[in-house]
């Protein structure tokens, strides 16, 4: 089999044309609607009358903010949220509100016939991801779970409410878009914590920040991702640019078996950048696209040694590109050689015999659905068998 190796300084987003979308399990496209981070999460409830001026009563000493907790306990346990909160004189009445709180606003309002009412509306922008995630369990188990919201008085004299049982009336749809926004959450917090990068909720979800992190979400997971590509270029010295020159003047312009080394590549998700660090990129079958005579004139011109020229491939017959990352967990030898079996198993024939016909081109392999899909395990084999 005809194959070469190709080392590149570096490689990114921008050297891979897609050719479709990932599948996204997650289905971070589906959800990007309900995740809008500008509409607030709102919560409010009517209180037994006389309960809120009792509680203002005990929890206002002085004219200070006083400290206290939000606490929701249920058979699931007890998740609570610290909160400073005061006093304000309003037309019919009077309430307690936080202060000083961007991201929760808790309210207690009374009129003057001691109706009560309590509200808490959330706003994620701007927060860490561990944060917004509490907030959005908290919010979460407010509206989705039996249980008794309690309020403590934390200073001087610590005094304890219960404000209402749980779960508190809230619209279905505004339900559903909170629950979305929790795995959406749970995801974010996943790659912060195996990247060890901090990200800060958004003001605006686009999808290629939806797109970048399902990406890097299969890589910190798998270790590997398989991308369906219509083109992509490979950065290279003058060394690397003479190799395939070489190679194309031997063999021609269809390479088999190609693997391109990328010592880093990285992501943008939310404004900031994740590294994935090195990895190897392989495709069963890709044409040169760049014209020999560029990369000649190239060679001939250049005056500056660190110089790159970037080198644009086709892939054969819609191949895949399929990427083993060095810095995280391999995909098990076992499940590949499976799968390989499974396509042995269908089409009667030994993966040797498959990939000797691929490269001759025999009119059989062009009838066998998903061969670049056999011929991308292949290749995987070879790399986990290799160690590289």
């Amino acid at each position: 089999m005809a194959s070469s190796q190709l080392r590149v300084s570096q490689i990114s987003a921008e050297n891979l044309s897609d050719a479709s979308d990932l599948p996204t399990e997650e289905r971070f496209a589906a959800l990007k609607a309900s995740l809008s981070a500008r509409k607030n999460s709102h919560l409010d409830s009517a209180l037994p009358p006389g309960l809120a001026r009792r509680v203002v009563a005990q929890m206002v000493a002085t004219a200070r903010p006083v400290r206290g907790r939000l606490t929701v306990k249920s058979e699931r346990g007890s998740i609570f949220l610290d909160v400073s909160l005061r006093l304000e004189n309003t037309a019919s009445g009077f309430r307690l509100v936080t202060v000083d709180a961007k991201e929760i606003s808790f309210v207690l309002e009374v009129d003057a016939n001691e109706r009560a009412t309590l509200k808490f509306d959330t706003n994620y922008v701007g927060l860490e991801i561990s944060k917004a995630l509490r907030l959005a369990h908290f919010w979460h188990a407010l509206s989705g779970q039996e249980g008794i919201l309690c309020l403590d008085r934390l200073g001087p004299d610590e005094e304890k409410f219960e404000l209402a049982r749980l779960p508190l009336p809230t619209d279905p749809s505004v339900k559903s878009a909170e629950e979305d926004r929790i795995r959406f959450l749970e995801v974010l917090d996943e790659v912060n914590k195996a990247t060890n990068t901090e990200f800060i909720y958004p003001s605006e979800i686009e999808d290629e920040d939806l797109k970048s992190l399902n990406r890097v979400l299969k890589v910190t997971r798998g270790g590997w991702i398989a991308l369906p590509i219509t083109d992509f270029t490979t950065p290279m010295n003058s060394e690397g640019v003479q190799n395939v020159l070489d190679l194309a003047i031997q063999r021609g312009e269809v390479f088999n078996g190609l693997a391109v080394t990328a010592t880093w590549e990285r992501h943008k998700i939310f404004g900031t950048w994740v590294d994935l660090g090195p990895s190897v990129r392989h495709i069963s079958k890709a044409r040169l696209a760049t014209p020999p005579s560029e990369m000649e004139e190239w060679l001939a011109s250049r005056s500056d040694s660190d110089s790159s020229f970037d080198i644009r491939w086709v892939p054969v017959n819609e191949a895949w590109i399929y990427v083993v990352y060095h810095e995280w967990p391999k995909p098990s030898l076992q499940a590949i050689r499976e799968d390989i079996r499974e396509f042995e198993e269908e089409y009667g024939r030994d993966s040797n015999e498959f990939r000797r016909a691929w490269e001759s081109d025999e009119e059989w392999t062009r009838e066998i659905k998903d061969a670049d899909v056999w011929l991308t395990l292949l290749d995987a084999e070879h790399h986990l068998k290799s160690g590289a």
